[in-house]
């Protein structure tokens, strides 16, 4: 998706309007409520239980076992050209592999948990996240995706399976 953006940015005028489709939760939070500074949103990521967690907000994705046997099976690049209408002898050309995502199967496996989109503006840059593939970047405000499906940006943070399971969540 990254791509995507830089490639809009790098050919369209800056006051372009892009509009994709985002997605807002089905239901209501349990708990109004956005950290008001970094010392905060650690404290919450690092300590509240997955019940305070999912509460604000957050949403259990997959596991990364799950995800790195999926990595496993894609090819580490796999170039896509998408011919281009009104050009005809042009392509837009995506890279669908892998990537850097992770392909060796962690010891102790762990949920991969979505920040609520609401966070976006909270998010302390530089903050290590987790995508939808298990790779791991650092968070950079402007830069990184704010992307709405369901209510939930498309990466958070890890923690042990056991952590989610305390309350047998939903999702």
């Amino acid at each position: 998706m990254q791509d995507v953006i830089e490639f809009f940015e790098n050919n369209f005028p800056k006051d372009t309007k892009f509009i994709f489709p985002q997605f807002d939760r089905t239901e209501n939070l349990d708990f109004d409520y956005i950290p008001a500074n970094p010392l905060e949103f650690y404290a919450l990521v690092d300590k509240a239980p997955w019940n305070i967690l999912k509460g604000f907000g957050f949403r259990k994705w997959d596991n990364m076992n799950n995800i790195i046997s999926e990595n496993k099976q894609k090819p580490v690049s796999n170039k896509v050209s998408i011919p281009i209408v009104n050009a005809p002898n042009e392509t837009f050309d995506v890279d669908c592999g892998r990537g850097d995502s992770p392909i060796i199967e962690l010891a102790e496996d762990e949920d991969i948990i979505l920040f609520p989109h609401e966070w976006y503006n909270v998010i302390p840059d530089g903050f290590i996240v987790t995508g939808l593939y298990g790779e791991s970047y650092p968070f950079k405000r402007g830069k990184s995706d704010d992307d709405k499906r369901f209510g939930c940006l498309p990466y958070g943070i890890r923690k042990p399976i056991k952590f989610s399971q305390k309350t047998k969540p939903n999702s």
